[in-house]
């Protein structure tokens, strides 16, 4: 931090000059932390816009949906299913590792905690639903969309423990900043 001159202070006492300086040193810490959370999260790629019609005419339609479609849908929710399994891995077997002072341990779990976060809001968006909800409906259409539908109903349910596994991991961050 710039400090600032003594005319700047103005008629601030000496104490109101440390307890101002020391809120606002924690903060920048806080926001720096924040900014190298978001810099290591991990981002779901978006499926292609060229299917962005055939998504549109899914719901309420009664014939299948483009078989490449689902192809490509498949290929990215399998991405998306791998990489969220190794983000929380990776985060079990560092808190594994870890073993350091009540500090380290509150810093580890702020970190995950917004790691955890960034992957849930993820989870919530139109882009992950609506992968989800075709791939869901690809499952349980009668007809033939080109691969097995038993292979892409794994997937969803696959997704959908991965879904419980961040939401616990979640949970159990913040419960864990809250009483540390």
């Amino acid at each position: 931090m710039e400090h600032l001159e003594i005319a700047d202070w103005g008629v601030c006492e000496e104490e109101q000059k440390k307890e101002f300086t020391s809120f606002f040193d924690k903060f920048a810490n806080e926001l720096k932390e924040a900014l190298r959370s978001l810099q290591s999260n991990i981002t779901l790629k978006a499926y292609d816009d060229q299917w962005e019609s055939d998504v549109k005419n899914i719901h309420g339609s009664n014939k299948a949906p483009n078989p490449d479609m689902i192809t490509d849908f498949e290929k990215i929710f399998n991405e998306w299913s791998d990489r969220i399994q190794d983000a929380l891995e990776g985060a079990d077997a560092e808190q594994k590792n870890e073993k350091g002072d009540p500090r380290q341990e509150l810093d580890y779990w702020k970190q995950r905690m917004r790691k955890l976060t960034g992957i849930s809001e993820q989870l919530r968006s139109k882009n992950c639903r609506t992968v989800y909800d075709v791939l869901t409906q690809a499952s349980q259409t009668p007809s033939d969309v080109g691969k097995p539908r038993d292979k892409i109903y794994l997937a969803t349910s696959k997704w959908r423990s991965i879904e419980l596994r961040v939401t616990e991991a979640l949970n159990e961050a913040k419960d864990n900043v809250k009483y540390l």
